[in-house]
């Protein structure tokens, strides 16, 4: 489809056009969300393609958004347009396992690894002009019908961390609907592949929409001081991302090590990857600048951003030290909790800012003083990377729920994991963090060109080693 056959909707926000913009720049692909789901109760369940195809029909019908896509041209203003029709079975594929998925986030799923990695290096662009920017991909053993992964991936312009969730919530909401029904024997197992948009059909705000964006009047820093940070190589085009996970059991004793020493769970984890790394990297790297994103939903008004789709997120950096971890005899090891405070103090320094009209000032307002942001990133190309580390810590993954108390669920949600494509020009490791009823996964993604995988492996064994110590010390 071509984009004159389109409706267009509305302008892209600053935050919308970079992710659009850096997608046609071969700079970032897509990111993803999967769920494992598991049946309930052992019924005799419709053909699982069915069920799928039942399911994203309702979803599509709920979140009209999946219908947007993000239009760029050169010196001109990208926007968002529709498209009259999504065939399901162009979106969705069917992918089964040759293994067994480990138990109760024990051990490692390299078979979803390898999925992942593969979708996060397929872009959206395709020969036969404008299609979805989305997709969802099912994994799943053949003989074991009740278990299946669901991977949802999608655009970055359309869906931020907590616009996965709400997918997720509305996908689970229709399997335990439709499979209540089949169990009645009431539902009609008619699948309409082809799904219409509708002329009201719209999309949520920008950010700017609903946020003034204030820039503070701040005195430009003068006493700046150069670091041996942690960069590893070059940026290359176009970009490609390994990825891999680790899911770990329980985050409970760590939970209560970081109130013990009264930091959130997202410092301690930020100073504990930095130490594993540190411990793994040349003695001469000095420092890493770590880029945070944060979900700004919680201080919207819950009206207009509450399950809906978007991009209402910021960004703040902090900095760790190799001195935080190791004394100047590189034998001599500290714990991660002085490093962990201090990235406490810079999250408090970072929600602390307000401006006089009582809005937060938020480091993404600063785009709007780039007037062309396809010609800024094309000068960013070819330059050295800027930060070490993007930490994102998603937080727990909340499932549909039963609307009435007692009512026992058709299908259970249990793993999360959030996966990504490495954004060419950022860190050498972008790492994701998710909470979920079978204990916390930690995805990493990172440019193939910037480091090795050993290095990855090494941290991922690192970060288990550290949490079996303290399991097994609490026990």
């Amino acid at each position: 489809m071509q984009v004159d056959q389109l409706t267009r909707l509305r302008a892209a926000g600053k935050l919308e056009e970079m992710a659009a913009v850096a997608h046609e720049l071969d700079l970032y692909t897509t990111a993803g969300y999967s769920v494992h789901y598991q049946s309930s109760r052992n019924f005799s369940i419709l053909d699982l393609q069915t069920l799928i195809y039942l399911a994203l029909a309702q979803v599509l019908r709920e979140y009209p958004t999946l219908f947007a896509v993000p239009i760029v041209a050169k010196g001109e203003e990208s926007y968002y347009a529709r498209l009259p029709s999504i065939d399901l079975r162009e979106v969705t594929s069917f992918v089964y396992r040759q293994d067994h998925i480990p138990e109760e986030g024990k051990g490692r799923d390299f078979e979803l690894d390898a999925l992942l990695q593969q979708q996060v290096n397929t872009n959206f662009k395709s020969e036969r002009g404008i299609t979805p920017v989305w997709r969802l991909i099912i994994l799943h053993d053949f003989s074991e019908k009740q278990h299946f992964t669901a991977n949802f991936m999608a655009h970055h312009a359309i869906a931020d961390g907590a616009s996965f969730q709400i997918l997720h919530r509305s996908f689970h909401k229709a399997l335990h609907d439709l499979s209540a029904l089949c169990a009645t024997g009431s539902l009609d197992l008619n699948v309409e592949y082809i799904s219409f948009s509708k002329d009201d059909d719209g999309i949520g705000p920008s950010l700017e929409a609903i946020h003034s964006l204030p820039i503070p009047n701040e005195p430009p820093t003068t006493n700046v001081t150069f670091h041996n940070d942690w960069l590893g190589n070059r940026p290359e085009i176009p970009s490609n991302t390994g990825y891999a996970t680790l899911c770990l059991p329980s985050a409970v004793v760590f939970t209560q090590e970081c109130k013990k020493n009264k930091v959130a769970t997202p410092a301690g984890l930020n100073a504990l990857i930095g130490k594993v790394l540190y411990t793994n990297l040349p003695a001469t790297t000095e420092s890493m600048d770590v880029n945070i994103p944060v979900d700004l939903r919680p201080d919207l008004p819950p009206k207009v951003v509450d399950g809906v789709m978007g991009n209402f997120f910021d960004a703040f950096r902090t900095r760790t030290f190799r001195s935080d971890f190791f004394g100047q005899d590189t034998t001599e090891t500290f714990e991660i909790w002085n490093a962990a405070r201090k990235v406490q103090t810079d999250t408090r320094k970072y929600f602390s800012r307000t401006s006089p009209s009582g809005e937060a000032y938020l480091n993404i307002a600063g785009l709007k003083n780039i007037p062309d942001l396809q010609v800024f990133l094309e000068s960013l190309i070819g330059g050295p990377r800027t930060e070490s580390i993007e930490l994102a810590y998603i937080g727990p993954h909340l499932p549909f729920s039963a609307v009435k108390p007692g009512t026992e669920l058709t299908w259970r949600a249990g793993k999360a994991t959030v996966s990504r494509c490495a954004f060419a020009l950022g860190g050498c490791l972008q790492i994701t963090v998710v909470l979920h009823n079978e204990g916390l996964t930690i995805g990493f993604a990172w440019p193939t060109c910037a480091i090795e995988k050993a290095l990855v492996e090494k941290t991922i064994d690192g970060i288990r080693e550290y949490f079996n110590a303290i399991e097994g010390s609490a026990k």
